[in-house]
């Protein structure tokens, strides 16, 4: 499977140079995760009712660096981009059965692939799936095993943006469909969920310098 995408991507790229109606430029920006939790289930004493203690993440800044090619086609574009995404994890989970705190980095390549259109002007909207290879995750937390983790999860983006000569500025929100990580901590009964829902801001330059 890896092999399969590396190679599409290898395609996607080399064929950008070849035709007319394509355009190829270089990508950066932040990202803010408003996704990954801890999810603790306990019974209280005299209670057969199960509760659930939910915790979030926080510090969850991170930054992406990529390449970006459209092809242009009926009022429509195709847009396949390769990046490549850290994101900083932190949790303080006072949870009645636990209290762990840890932080971790996952570093990761995202590979979403957009449709989009022009709406008035330089404004754009566009949407479509996005696909991530996770390359690491570092738990800083020594309590922490029995976590398994996927190379592959799916996701969906959607946004907007304008474009000014070669330079474009988006914004664009990301909801993970799948878990990359998945597991308890310890003896715990604490689960590790750690799927995507982000806000993007990305600053683009496009190397060629055609006009549409």
């Amino acid at each position: 499977m890896k092999k399969l995408v590396l190679t599409a991507l290898t395609l996607t790229l080399t064929t950008s140079f070849l035709f007319a109606q394509v355009d190829i430029g270089l990508k950066g920006g932040v990202n803010y995760n408003f996704g990954g939790d801890f999810k603790e289930i306990f019974s209280e004493i005299g209670d057969n009712a199960s509760n659930i203690v939910s915790t979030g993440a926080d510090n969850r800044a991170g930054f992406h660096l990529g390449l970006w090619t459209r092809f242009h086609f009926a009022g429509l574009y195709l847009r396949p981009e390769v990046i490549y995404t850290e994101l900083n994890n932190s949790y303080d989970n006072q949870a009645p059965i636990a209290n762990v705190n840890t932080k971790f980095k996952t570093k990761k390549l995202d590979i979403p692939i957009l449709l989009g259109t022009k709406l008035i002007g330089p404004v754009h909207i566009f949407g479509g799936p996005s696909i991530q290879y996770l390359i690491k995750s570092d738990f800083s937390q020594d309590e922490i095993n029995n976590i398994e983790t996927d190379d592959f999860s799916v996701g969906l983006q959607i946004g907007t943006g304008i474009e000014l000569g070669r330079l474009g500025l988006d914004v664009r929100w990301e909801k993970g469909f799948s878990n990359d990580i998945d597991g308890k901590l310890g003896n715990t009964n604490i689960n590790v969920d750690n799927r995507p829902n982000q806000v993007i801001f990305s600053l683009a330059y496009r190397f060629n310098d055609r006009r549409r």
